[in-house]
């Protein structure tokens, strides 16, 4: 044996090894095709950048896994197989990473390094790290193609990001206006709607007074912001509100800053919502922005970035806006024009970001319009251009799409790809470029400014499909590009459905549209779409299926329960509970159960290189024949249990490819447990120990079922491949050494996936083998009730039709060995009592005489009779009391009866028990 196993398995001794020799040996890595490729047997996906800040957790975990079962299950399948891996430069979480170092250190800030300084500083610390995520994937095992690594703010990609941004605004679809943003203030710049929770505090609703300005009386509105009354510049109300009718044309004095405001009639002001006057601040908010507009009102901006009151001479001029309400309302309270403070529940929004509150803010910023391309992107689904998993995630993209808004594309930020635009200090032009220019188009001056904003980093990451393939706008047809777009498959969550996906949808729709087919004719939309096809998965929660927090202190740190149980156990354990639409309870026990697997795998392993030694040693020479040719023709005289277990991994091959064609993980995971652990490890090792005898002369069954047991393993190991890389990649080397074969590929990741087709799949055999297993572990079920010894065999009575009868005589010795029977007698009439069992099939009894001690037995019945006796005593005492029965509630008295009932049924059997009992 030229690689014997250890005796214990450890995934720690095997599984770094493995994952180094994939990456150094480059595996995974996938040539472009020097000819048109076969759509058909193409298989790409691009995984969901992680932020270059990140570190995995379970909804990683989760991802990888499914994406990475898909990948390995493809490539054996022999599809050209492209993972093209990648991160995100993360704008935001990378430069507050930074900022928190520099103050770690306490000698800069980026104020004071400047914005060239700052972002080399942020280079060397994506260098140093920004791969820790990328590191724990190549550790993982995850089989991508690391020649196509990309990083968004890679030359290549700036180049692509740049050319989209000028093109779109060429095309008129990008602009640059003032409208309310959601402001962050701790990191002070513009966050997207999806990057802000909604949370519900317990809050404050302000009434407070505003005088008419002609001193004829006054009007009181309700606020949850008193704040922002500083920037009012109106008070409306609704037109239909009979209340407010004859305050309309009049002005209000604005209570602190004595400015006067109109009171102005809108639809928007809500009758029913507290005094029904509402409070107009078009800087700081969405609504009063739009009412602001609808009645030409000015919108003064009363904070700064900071969310700090900015009003010089104002006794309010530099507080914190929290501060700043505290202090209205006390000079509110002050002056009288404090009206109510009513308890109220706050939805507040919440960046995602920072946790810090929301300050919606007007704000000159970026827009890209998105309806000219979301027209196109909802058609690619309606028209089933692209099909999304579970189904109802197509009716929710839809909706959003349907509704979606102009999209805030700009960030003050100072990392990420800075926008290619530069202001005009003579004429305040604005010159939108490719490259640096140094004069004004409109005017010719040379006082060009760069824009300071950079791009959201959702608009890099939305080019991808295209960018990491090659495209830089010239519209040419790269060769990865004619060979891999669109994408096969996009695996993601729920989260970044908005965020990401709809957006690659979008810009991958317009932009390769204009990008001809590899014949040279015009791409349709159906071949402009990312990816033909989205799976949803679904989340991670703890055990109790609570949604994974650092509140509820339950969050699961992958690499720690890889490092006590070993990747594949975490994987399997992933899969086996992944299908689409349900969520995943993660619990350690069951990981600990996979572990367990994995180990048992080990020992069969074990068992058959015991068994090819001893072969050997015989004179019983074993091969592993191609894998393109697996079909195997059995011989007539092939043991009942070899063709059996051929025929079922027929029928499991089926199953898998068919569950990982719909994404029953679940489905695929337990069909290839079962067949390993309870039908090749629990029945067919078992079984084949009474064909492979090594001593005396060498006969044809041996060897056939030494063969087999071999050729099996080989092909189950490929099966479960995909699930458990490690151990497999580790037992298919061991295998081919101890057969003396050379392996047929580097890794078993690069052989073929077994097929249905590849075996014989002989219908009969599974069903006497079926009932071959219903007849053993029913005498197992009988010897135990029995009191049968464990080492006793005994012999049963078997009353079945005929091809039963003589099934069951033809396999004594698998009855023998299975079940401890020593001989098999078959009746003509069903046997009867105690030690029989009747099923659909047959009638089964076990001869077995026990010895009993009868005096103990007398005793033991004895005492079972006195108690039974005083149960009844004590419920037909209660019974028989009429005033009980009575008055107490009717389930009382029908318990009553039922457990009398049920003390007779047994006393009646104890005493037909000792009657039987002879005499001591």
């Amino acid at each position: 044996m030229n690689q014997e196993l250890p005796k214990t398995y450890d995934p720690s001794s095997i599984e770094e090894k493995w994952a180094k020799f994939w990456v150094e040996e480059r595996l995974f890595d996938v040539a472009t095709p020097a000819g048109e490729a076969d759509p058909d047997k193409t298989f790409v996906q691009l995984l969901p950048p992680p932020n270059v800040t990140g570190r995995l957790h379970m909804g990683h975990m989760l991802n990888q896994t499914e994406m990475d079962i898909l990948t390995r299950w493809h490539r054996m399948r022999g599809d050209t197989s492209v993972w093209v891996p990648g991160t995100d430069h993360a704008g935001i979480a990378t430069q507050m990473m930074v900022e928190r170092q520099l103050a770690a250190e306490g000698t800069t800030t980026r104020q004071q390094l400047g914005r060239e300084a700052f972002t080399e500083r942020v280079w060397k610390w994506k260098e140093q790290y920004g791969g820790a995520i990328t590191d724990q994937m190549r550790r993982l095992g995850a089989s991508v193609d690391w020649s196509r690594e990309y990083f968004t703010m890679d030359e290549r990609l700036s180049r692509a990001v740049k050319e989209s941004f000028v093109r779109l605004y060429e095309q008129g679809l990008i602009y640059r206006g003032a409208y309310i943003v959601n402001w962050d203030p701790q990191i002070q710049t513009a966050v997207s709607d999806l990057e802000v929770e909604s949370e519900e505090r317990a809050g404050s609703l302000f009434h407070i007074r505003y005088d008419l300005a002609d001193g004829s009386g006054s009007l009181i509105i309700a606020t949850t912001r008193p704040e922002t009354m500083l920037g009012d510049v109106a008070v409306a109300v609704n037109p239909t509100d009979e209340r407010y009718t004859a305050f309309l044309g009049k002005n209000l004095v604005l209570p602190l800053m004595g400015r006067e405001i109109p009171v102005v009639a809108d639809d928007w002001a809500n009758p029913e919502f507290g005094t029904g006057a509402v409070k107009v601040t078009p800087a700081h908010d969405p609504n009063d922005f739009a009412i602001g507009r609808r009645h030409n009102l000015p919108s003064p901006n009363i904070m700064d970035e900071r969310a700090h009151i900015k009003l010089e001479g104002s006794p309010y001029d530099g507080l914190d806006r929290f501060e700043a309400r505290k202090r209205i309302v006390a000079d509110l309270e002050a002056a009288g024009h404090l009206v109510a403070i009513k308890d109220h529940t706050l939805t507040l929004p919440v960046s995602q970001r920072t946790g810090a509150i929301i300050e919606p803010r007007l704000s000159m910023q970026w827009f890209l319009k998105i309806q000219p391309l979301a027209d196109k992107a909802i058609e690619a689904v309606d028209k089933g251009y692209i099909k999304f998993t579970p189904d109802n995630y197509r009716k929710t993209y839809g909706e959003w799409m349907k509704n979606i808004h102009d999209w805030c594309i700009s960030r003050q930020l100072w990392w990420g790809h800075r926008i290619p635009a530069w202001h005009c200090g003579d004429c305040g032009a604005i010159n939108v470029s490719r490259e640096t220019p140094t004069d004004c188009t409109k005017c010719g001056g040379a006082k060009l400014v760069q824009e300071t904003d950079v791009l959201d980093t959702w608009f890099s990451s939305g080019l991808l499909p295209f960018t990491v393939f090659g495209w830089d706008g010239s519209d040419k047809l790269t060769p990865d590009l004619a060979a891999f777009y669109p994408t096969q498959l996009l695996v993601t969550g729920f989260d970044i459905l908005f965020f990401w996906v709809a957006r690659m949808i979008m810009l991958g729709c317009h932009f390769m549209l204009d990008v001809p087919m590899p014949d040279g004719s015009q791409r349709s939309l159906a071949d402009a779409v990312p990816f033909r096809e989205v799976y949803i998965h679904a989340l991670v929660r703890d055990a109790d299926r609570q949604k994974m927090s650092k509140t509820k202190g339950n969050v699961i740190d992958p690499i720690e329960v890889v490092t006590k149980y070993g990747t594949d156990a975490v994987r399997f354990t992933l899969a086996s509970q992944a299908s689409p639409g349900t969520d995943i309870a993660f619990s350690e026990a069951r990981t600990e159960g996979y572990r367990s697997f994995a180990n048992k795998i080990w020992n069969a392993a074990r068992f058959l290189q015991m068994q090819i030694e001893r072969g050997r040693e015989a004179g019983y020479k074993v091969s592993l024949g191609a894998h393109d040719s697996l079909s195997l023709e059995l011989p007539e005289q092939t043991p009942l249990e070899t063709r059996w277990i051929f025929a079922r991994l027929s029928t499991v091959c089926a199953d898998v490819e068919r569950s990982l064609a719909d994404y029953r993980f679940d489905e695929a995971a337990n069909a290839v447990y079962q067949f390993f652990w309870g039908e090749f490890c629990d029945w067919y090792l078992e079984l084949v120990k009474l064909r492979l005898e090594f001593t005396g002369e060498k006969n044809d069954v041996t060897a056939l079922t030494l063969g087999a047991l071999v050729s099996v393993f080989e092909a189950a190991l490929r099966l479960l491949s995909p699930f458990m890389p490690f151990i497999t990649e580790e037992l298919w080397h061991a295998l081919y050494a101890s057969v003396g074969n050379e392996s047929p590929a580097k890794s078993i990741a690069l052989t073929r996936f077994p097929q249905a087709g590849d075996f014989a799949n002989d219908a009969l055999s599974v069903e006497a083998m079926n009932t071959l297993q219903e007849l053993i572990v029913t005498v197992r079920g009988l010897r135990k009730e029995l009191g049968v010894p464990e080492k006793e065999a005994t012999p049963i009575q078997v009353h079945a039709n005929n091809r039963i009868s003589a099934l069951a005589d033809a396999n004594s010795d698998m009855l023998a060995r299975l079940a401890r029977v020593s001989s098999v007698e078959l009746v003509h009439e069903a046997p009867t009592g105690n030690s029989a069992r009747a099923t659909a099939n047959f009638d089964v009894a076990v001869i077995y005489e026990r010895q009993i001690d009868v005096a103990a037995e007398r005793e033991r019945l004895e005492k079972d009779l006195a108690k039974y006796d005083k149960g009844l005593q004590a419920a037909e005492r209660q019974l028989n009391n009429e005033g009980f029965v009575a008055k107490a509630p009717a389930h009382i008295v029908e318990g009553l009866k039922k457990q009398a009932a049920e003390t007779r049924a047994l006393k009646d059997k104890a005493q037909a028990a000792l009657d039987a009992l002879p005499a001591v």
